[in-house]
């Protein structure tokens, strides 16, 4: 008796989605970075803030992200490709202001 819902394989979305959420792993770096950004005096309070926040909930954001696209694409699944493109577009834009911003 077998189960013929189950999937066999990783789809090419379950691949795009895991390497999406892999910026995860760096969280405890993050963590470790957030308190010299936000004592660093050459930013804003707006930017110290920003930038701090950002670090922490990141993983938060990704994960949620992650559950809605995984959920989105068993029901639209050309939606749910342009949905985690236009997600790591904006993610890696925001990573790109931390990094110049923050660390510059």
């Amino acid at each position: 008796m077998e189960n013929k819902s189950l999937p066999d394989g990783f789809s090419g979305f379950s691949w795009l989605l895991a390497g999406f959420c892999l910026p995860i792993l760096f969280w405890p770096l993050s963590l470790l970075l957030s308190p010299a950004i936000f004592d660093n005096p050459e930013l804003d309070y707006f930017n110290r803030t920003f930038i701090s926040f950002s670090m922490w909930l990141y993983p938060f954001v990704l994960a949620i992200m992650a559950r809605i696209l995984f959920k989105l694409n068993q029901r639209h699944p050309n939606l749910a490709k342009k949905a985690l493109i236009a997600s790591a577009v904006i993610f890696w834009c925001v990573v790109g202001y931390v990094v110049i911003v923050g660390f510059n």
